[in-house]
């Protein structure tokens, strides 16, 4: 079972149980040797860290002493670890020596019979830039493998979960059919393999493609693991881009070569030990100085070493976890990403996705967009404004500038003539801003340094073509100041207030759709006393009495819709337009208030993104209630666990 608890880009922090135990992803898993004498850290110190590492089943297999006490007390009791055990098939002997002496079903058969709590395939790991005929040729056998994994698994009614391996090598097209693939085959968590040769290598960039086109087909629903990527400086990529889980032998690999590893890199004892300090603060680095680690003998240093590096690769899960809480974990993507020239490039590889990176991006969040570079150009927040505003529609468009002095929201600092002509200020960051929503997020909750002369430019493409498609509606400024003056003056005495056409724009903006001239002059608008910023929106009902339609949120200005305003929404909109549609046999629930469960959802708007004010409604278009989305449509469709919608209200 998994589902999301929080989210931020691709990335989530997700509830993941197996067989009675919980762990919280994204996480690591220490590589642990199942013989204890060979552990480079103790394995009561790994247990004070980690809550799943990953073994060897195939050396537990061939070594008889191990497979003795395995098969007779499990594995939990040889290797004295009572949290999940996840193992390797061997699949990574098998790229190193060329053969092994196991075959695909005797090691799924053993890894349930120790007590395994996930094993994996005996797949095929194809090595990078291998001939395409001979990347195919072990694809096939890697999928006829998983097959007869499955089979085995569903007959016996087998307690193991199983990790089915995505294969392809470089080639991406294999990579999405392996996937497919393997989401067919219903596996329990979907491992990415072969790619450490690629990181070894410091092409990031290739794994970046080989993750985000094995997402592309992997189901939204199960954790992915990127085997091999042991490296924190990797994690916040990987886990922007939708990766659950890592394993990590670096830790005591690197020790073992004298290296200590940062979160941004890697160093070497032998140059550190002039400092009177380590750059770290973990239990190691505090009890000793370099120069101390450096004259030990060489079992001791290895295992300090070791120590250190846990320490420091769990330390970065558990910032990039907070960035998530935070919403701003691209932010510390970017930062990681200048560590090293060759994770620059894997990032800016990763932006050439960013249309299927935006859908699962969420639309909201805690904190601010902060510009971190030209990269930022090409986040999701920008692509989805440029998307939303094709959503604003007016008659008559007046585009200009205004002084780079002057701070945002511009509606605010400007005295810039409110009316029902859309003005769109030209900005470095977002390309076109319109005026009368500068308050919505992110157009506001945003914050960039003066750009360079490449960076203005970056948007005037954006521009031209926006200029070319509306080019029968662009007001010049002499045809612009004689509509101002024609709307303001007394004669148009009719005239929609320009609080209404802010909110209607808001709404198109929003939600798709917007109001007739009207039902804008029935609102009620009201503004904050402190901040006179708009902060409700009534209507009018029977007698004297009003219903509040939206509120403002305060932090993102998005509207937020009341009774009334779902039921706007539900008139205003086609099915299934906002929706999402459950089970009816928790329609009571839902009217009740309560929220809605993944496994109840039946159909929804396949375009929703995470944190979208959406309606519930049965299969018959009936209403029942609103809320907050937590998925977006996709994963509406495929979570079966966890909750879906957090409910605002019920209509009894």
């Amino acid at each position: 079972m998994f589902e999301i608890k929080h989210r931020d880009a691709m990335g989530r922090i997700g509830k993941l149980k197996i067989n009675g135990k919980i762990i919280e992803t994204p996480t690591i898993m220490p590589v642990v040797h199942p013989n204890p004498k060979k552990q480079t850290v103790s394995i009561e110190k790994i247990e004070k860290l980690a809550d799943v590492i990953i073994t060897n089943s195939y050396i537990i297999n061939t070594n008889p002493e191990l497979k003795k006490i395995a098969e007779e007390k499990g594995i939990h009791n040889l290797i004295g670890f009572d949290k999940v055990i996840v193992t390797d098939s061997g699949s990574f002997q098998l790229s190193i020596y060329g053969e092994i002496t196991v075959e695909p079903e005797e090691i799924i058969e053993f890894q349930e019979k120790i007590g395994v709590d996930v094993g994996t395939i005996l797949d095929i790991p194809t090595a990078p830039y291998v001939q395409r005929e001979q990347a195919e040729e072990e694809l096939k056998e890697t999928l006829r493998r998983a097959e007869l994994s499955v089979k085995l698994r569903d007959e016996k009614n087998y307690k193991l979960l199983l990790n089915g391996t995505i294969q392809g090598s470089t080639y991406m097209d294999l990579r999405q059919e392996s996937a497919k693939k393997m989401k067919e085959l219903d596996f329990d968590i979907y491992p990415i393999g072969a790619v450490v040769p690629l990181m070894e290598n410091y092409d990031y960039a290739q794994v970046i493609e080989i993750i985000l086109n094995s997402k592309k087909e992997l189901p939204t629903n199960k954790p992915v693991h990127l085997f091999g990527c042991g490296h924190p400086m990797m994690f916040a990529l990987s886990v922007a881009l939708g990766c659950d889980l890592f394993d990590s032998a670096a830790y005591a690999l690197y020790a073992k070569d004298g290296r200590y590893l940062t979160e941004s890199g890697t160093l070497h004892l032998e140059d550190l030990k002039d400092l009177e300090k380590f750059p770290c603060s973990c239990p190691v680095c505090i009890e000793y100085t370099p120069k101390e680690l450096a004259k030990m003998e060489k079992r001791k240093r290895t295992e300090l070493l070791a120590e250190h590096n846990l320490y420091i690769t769990f330390e970065e899960i558990n910032r990039i976890k907070q960035a998530i809480k935070d919403g701003n974990l691209w932010e510390l993507v970017e930062e990681r990403c200048r560590a090293h020239p060759k994770l620059l490039e894997a990032y800016r590889k990763a932006l050439e996705y960013n249309e299927f990176i935006e859908e699962f991006d969420p639309i909201t969040k805690k904190s601010a967009f902060f510009y971190g570079g030209y990269e930022s150009l090409y986040r999701p927040e920008i692509i989805r404004h440029k998307k939303r505003l094709e959503r604003i529609k007016s008659d008559n468009i007046y585009i200009t500038t205004i002084s780079n002095d002057i701070n945002r929201p511009y509606s605010e600092n400007t005295n810039m003539m409110d009316s029902d002509a859309l003005v769109l200020i030209k900005d470095d960051l977002f390309g076109l801003v319109p005026l009368s929503i500068d308050t919505v997020y992110p157009l506001s909750q945003c914050d960039n340094p003066k750009l360079y002369c490449y960076e203005k430019i970056h948007n005037s493409e954006f521009v031209e073509e926006f200029k070319q498609n509306n080019k029968d509606k662009i007001m010049d400024i002499t045809s612009y100041n004689y509509y101002i003056n024609h709307y303001t003056s007394n004669a148009n005495k009719n005239k929609v207030g320009s609080d209404a056409i802010r909110i209607n724009n808001m709404i198109q903006y929003q939600y798709g759709f917007k109001l007739n001239d009207e039902e804008l002059k029935k609102l009620i608008i009201k503004r904050s006393k402190k901040t006179n910023r708009i902060r409700n929106v009534l209507i009018p009902t029977d007698g004297n009495n009003k219903e509040v339609l939206f509120t403002l949120r305060s932090n993102d200005n998005l509207l937020i819709p009341a009774k009334e305003g779902a039921k706007l929404i539900h008139e205003k909109l086609p099915f299934p337009k906002y929706r999402v549609v459950i089970d009816s046999e928790v329609e009571e629930f839902a009217r009740d208030g309560k929220s809605v469960f993944s496994k109840f959802v039946i159909n929804c708007d396949k375009e929703l993104r995470p944190y979208e004010e959406v309606i519930i409604v049965n299969e018959n278009d009936e209403l029942l209630a609103y809320g907050t989305t937590l998925l977006n449509g996709k994963e509406l469709g495929e979570f079966n666990y966890g909750a879906a919608v957090s409910v605002r209200s019920g209509f009894k």
